[in-house]
């Protein structure tokens, strides 16, 4: 079944969007425009994934972080690359390294979802603070 995510135009680039995970609506206006909704999409689901494909693995990634970053295409309208920085406080075994790594970029809804000419450019930091 899926689920309605609504959205308001309120006009003056505002607007406000509903979720049926939140009674708090997101409110975007132009201190956080819609790009920047999906970039914070995209990072929250690679990080949850990576949780989830961890936790199968019986290990934990408590405490990673990201930061991404985009550039517009040349035709403009579109992102055109996304450079994603991923941060793990903790040292981790190759394998455990590779399943971090093979959900972020591989595993995620989010970044599945995305138009496949849009260039991704990972970057994996361990035992960062």
């Amino acid at each position: 079944m899926s689920q309605i995510i609504a959205t308001t135009y309120e006009g003056k680039y505002h607007s406000s969007t509903k979720s049926p995970l939140s009674t708090d609506p997101i409110q975007v206006d132009l201190k956080f425009g819609p790009i920047d909704l999906l970039m914070g999409s995209y990072a929250s689901c690679m990080l949850g994934t990576v949780d989830f494909y961890a936790r199968k693995k019986d290990f934990e990634v408590n405490g990673s972080r990201s930061e991404l970053s985009y550039d517009m295409s040349a035709e403009g309208g579109q992102v055109g690359t996304i450079h994603v920085k991923m941060f793990f406080d903790k040292a981790y075994t190759a394998e455990q390294k590779e399943v971090i790594e093979h959900s972020a970029k591989n595993l995620c809804h989010v970044g599945n979802s995305l138009n496949p000419s849009i260039v991704k450019n990972y970057e994996f930091f361990y035992e960062a603070k």
